[in-house]
């Protein structure tokens, strides 16, 4: 769940790294050249979508462990295989062959680039990355600004007579963060003069190509490290996931042994033998032959006669 949220936190640093992301336009080789956005923007977009997807694994497999559920925990575990395989896939190729994913910085298909899309009206992405990689590192062109001599940007009337791009030239506002899109030159005209002795000192006179290379360089040892990290985090989950399922096993193991060792508690009942006791009373008075005589009344009633 950790490793999600870290994912969607990074994806949308990078999202919202615009510079970065509209840096990484000039990655024109191989299958970038018709891409629609950045590379970068894609990178966002698939690092946020894998965050996301990680960190409801992760709920999934946290509720999983709590109710110490078999099938739930096989799909947490088959949700990070299927993660872990496809990463390990895709990390190892872009270590191993960059440029079958275009991952490479060409400096003749970038020349070439430059020389038929910049100043485009339907190429200002970019334009504005050329722009931007031209004032970041003070430079102009790939190689040199002779490049623009024979682009359609200057052939065909698209740069309101200037020589180079208003980026080629120092500028004043160079500090400010979108200085890229409003480019300020310390002296415009001696910057787009023709004579070497007149605009230098006002032009970058060194070509983009060696200060591309190491941003390239940098941004894929990055991306690199940050596969390799989240590889073996993975892993560790998955390690844990194996652990959890041991655990879960043993338990109910514990509980079946438990509840078979309990045996139910017959309560037998106990015979008891009851015995008749009679007590005699002994008589108190001692009965006399008048308690059994008859009395008058009923001698007369019953006309019963004593016989002698």
């Amino acid at each position: 769940m950790v490793c999600g949220f870290t994912l969607v936190t990074g994806g949308l640093l990078l999202l919202f790294d615009t510079d970065r992301v509209l840096l990484s336009k000039l990655l024109v080789s191989g299958v970038q050249a018709s891409l629609r956005y950045p590379l970068f923007y894609y990178a966002a977009i698939g690092v946020t979508v894998l965050g996301c997807i990680l960190a409801m694994t992760g709920v999934l497999g946290c509720w999983a462990s709590c109710m110490h559920s078999y099938w739930m925990l096989s799909i947490y575990f088959l949700i990070i295989i299927l993660v872990l395989i496809g990463e390990c896939v895709l990390f190892a190729t872009v270590w191993a062959w960059p440029n079958c994913l275009g991952l490479r910085l060409d400096p003749y298909d970038l020349i070439k680039t430059i020389q038929g899309s910049f100043g485009k009206e339907s190429q200002e992405e970019f334009t504005a990355a050329v722009d931007l990689a031209q004032t970041m590192f003070q430079c102009c062109g790939i190689e040199s600004a002779d490049e623009y001599d024979t682009s359609l940007w200057r052939l065909q009337s698209f740069s309101n007579s200037l020589a180079v791009p208003l980026t080629c030239c120092k500028l004043s506002n160079f500090n400010e963060t979108k200085s890229y899109l409003d480019p300020r030159p310390v002296n415009t005209t001696l910057c787009q003069a023709l004579e070497v002795n007149r605009h230098e000192g006002y032009r970058h006179l060194k070509g983009c190509q060696g200060a591309l290379e190491d941003w390239y360089r940098d941004q894929y040892m990055i991306v690199v490290t940050v596969g390799l990290v989240l590889v073996l985090v993975e892993f560790m989950v998955l390690l844990s996931t194996l652990l959890i399922c041991t655990r879960v096993y043993q338990y109910k193991q514990e509980r079946k042994e438990s509840v078979g060792a309990r045996t139910p508690q017959i309560m037998k009942p106990s015979s008891t033998k009851h015995s008749d006791h009679f007590q005699r009373r002994s008589p108190i008075t001692a009965y006399t032959n008048d308690t059994y005589a008859l009395s008058d009344s009923f001698r007369q009633n019953y006309k019963v006669v004593d016989s002698v």
